[in-house]
């Protein structure tokens, strides 16, 4: 697309846009009773008029609903129920199917807003290039705030992202192409969500961010990251590991691999994953941790013994691709070595507890 078809697709859509779309944020709370207050209060206080906030409430056993409770009056909150946890991804989906907006905005219930004007900017790039697909704000760090969260520049060819944790948030100053859209906030057409089947309800939780956004591209839409929407995470993501995590995170790997990927680099990039995988299993089991070491096995197996309903997904997605995996390559947004698995490796080991 050329650059003065862009200019004059942002002039007619800015006229034509008078009124504001309708934005629904989505946001899923399991047990996050300590950062769910100051996440309501800030989001609440955006200077965008024509949205609405749906809770999806997985089965928490803390405080949450009390939390939430409070905020019911406001005509802006809709609130789902879970009789029980269904994790990230599937929660994501049910909040979006009672959402109403023409943009959802998915979000951790973690994130804090100080920008007041956070969403106009994310709205605002979405209305202008209707090349954008799906677009992530400028996540950075509670404890520093200087530093910025996880940023997906490209992916390796085990599936990890580029290691920017930590990196100083004045490195990003302007709106860049990335390969995925992190899921602690970040925008999507309501349109393209439902084209491509939203999230995998499968990945339950880990990665089904990096899933998402791997098929949008596939369709052709771009993904950006919006320098000017700056929101801040206030969990933080570096809790060392635990089986759950293992597991999840091993297997939808696979997951996202086997679904996505031509068949041609399919057959090199399972046998190296599995590998890894194996290798990680080994060495928690060396190391006595045998829980980890179990976690991270039944993560390899698991995709193998769903490997038919996996299969199904796959076709679908190959049948509707428009973009091919060289071209990814080529842009960048693909890597064919492991540069982002030993960083990320590094990194976890550096701040395990």
């Amino acid at each position: 697309m050329n650059i003065n078809f862009r200019i004059w697709c942002g002039v007619y859509l800015s006229k034509k846009s008078k009124k504001l779309p309708f934005v629904s944020a989505v946001i899923v709370n399991f047990n996050g009773q300590d950062y769910l207050r100051q996440c309501l209060d800030t989001i609440l206080n955006t200077t965008y008029s024509n949205f609405e906030v749906v809770i999806v409430d997985n089965a928490s056993t803390d405080q949450s609903l009390a939390e939430i409770e409070s905020f019911v009056s406001d005509s802006r909150i809709k609130v789902v129920k879970n009789q029980q946890n269904v994790g990230h991804a599937k929660g994501c989906n049910v909040g979006a199917k009672v959402a109403k907006g023409d943009y959802l905005v998915f979000l951790d219930s973690d994130i804090e807003f100080e920008q007041k004007s956070w969403l106009s900017e994310l709205v605002n790039v979405m209305e202008n290039d209707p090349t954008v697909g799906i677009a992530q704000a400028k996540i950075v760090l509670a404890q520093n705030k200087q530093k910025l969260e996880y940023v997906c520049l490209n992916l390796d060819a085990l599936g990890s992202w580029s290691a920017t944790y930590g990196f100083d948030q004045s490195m990003f100053k302007t709106d860049f192409e990335l390969m995925a859209a992190s899921s602690g906030c970040c925008i999507i057409r309501k349109q393209v969500f439902d084209q491509i089947g939203g999230f995998d309800d499968d990945y339950f939780i880990y990665d089904d961010d990096t899933d998402l956004s791997f098929r949008v591209r596939l369709l052709g839409y771009r993904v950006m990251f919006v320098s000017s929407s700056v929101v801040v995470h206030r969990g933080g993501v570096l809790r060392g590991v635990s089986g759950m995590m293992l597991f999840h995170s091993s297997k939808n790997r696979f997951y996202t691999l086997l679904k996505n990927y031509e068949l041609k680099n399919v057959w090199w990039r399972f046998p190296l994953l599995t590998f890894f995988t194996l290798m990680v299993s080994a060495t928690f089991f060396v190391t006595k941790q045998h829980q980890e070491a179990k976690a991270s096995l039944k993560g390899v197996i698991n995709p193998v013994a769903e490997l038919p309903k996996i299969w199904k997904k796959r076709l679908t997605v190959q049948r509707n691709r428009r973009v091919t995996d060289s071209e990814l390559v080529e842009a960048g947004f693909v890597r064919n070595d492991f540069q982002g698995t030993l960083d990320d490796l590094k990194l976890k080991l550096k701040h395990m507890q």
